[in-house]
């Protein structure tokens, strides 16, 4: 793993975008998020994509392998964030699980740390005022949010935030309050703002390679419920 990671400091060329959405769940047949993504796809095609189940232990799993394969210069992550009318920028991550809602396995943690003994808040390095500022210019409603909640959004955040500096959640109102093709519109305007920046950035693609392995010491009462 260290050689590999080696190998992807100094790599040139086009960045590397990995894009995130998350499936179905709270009895909802789509997810907000999942919509956006596949509209994305079509006007971005080189971009690599994952589906992440609202799975406590899963979904970390499944981004820690995606980031592991493709070695990502810019990753984003989508969820839905019902009964907001903006797409939020999420400014920070925290250091906590505390579940309204089951996930779809079932497990719900309250108050408990992603990572014992971690930074209680991990701040993204990227300028988020300045994307918003590009965004609203084409229409876009657009605010800077500093909660994500603690629910799988927050979560993955937060791991991401670990294992790279170029990482950014954006929360979508529903596809009722935002249409799909108008949500991918946006981040495809968010990729081609920041992308640069991820490129200058190649250096910091793991700033903890540890946090790119399974981390078995993580959320111990979430998993001794499984």
């Amino acid at each position: 793993m260290k050689k590999a990671l080696e190998k992807s400091v100094g790599r040139t060329g086009e960045p590397r975008i990995l894009v995130t959405a998350f499936g179905p769940f709270e009895g909802r047949a789509e997810n907000a998020s999942h919509l956006a993504l596949l509209e994305l796809k079509r006007t971005m095609p080189s971009i690599r994509t994952r589906i992440l189940p609202v799975d406590s232990v899963r979904a970390p799993s499944r981004l820690r392998e995606a980031v592991r394969s493709l070695q990502p210069d810019l990753l984003i992550l989508l969820g839905e964030a019902a009964g907001s009318g903006a797409i939020r920028l999420e400014t920070s991550a925290w250091n906590q699980l505390d579940f309204r809602i089951p996930d779809n396995a079932g497990r719900q943690p309250c108050k408990l740390p992603i990572e014992p003994g971690g930074p209680d808040e991990l701040r993204t390095t990227l300028p988020l005022e300045e994307l918003r500022l590009e965004l609203e210019k084409t229409g876009h409603t657009v605010m800077l949010s500093s909660d994500p909640g603690r629910f799988l959004c927050n979560q993955i955040y937060y791991i991401s935030r670990r294992m790279m500096d170029c990482s950014l959640f954006v929360h979508l109102p529903l596809a009722s309050d935002l249409s799909s093709s108008r949500a991918a519109s946006a981040i495809r305007q968010t990729i081609l703002h920041l992308k640069d920046i991820s490129s200058g950035w190649r250096s910091h693609f793991a700033l903890e390679p540890d946090w790119l392995n399974d981390r078995d010491g993580l959320m111990p009462a979430v998993k001794a419920g499984e």
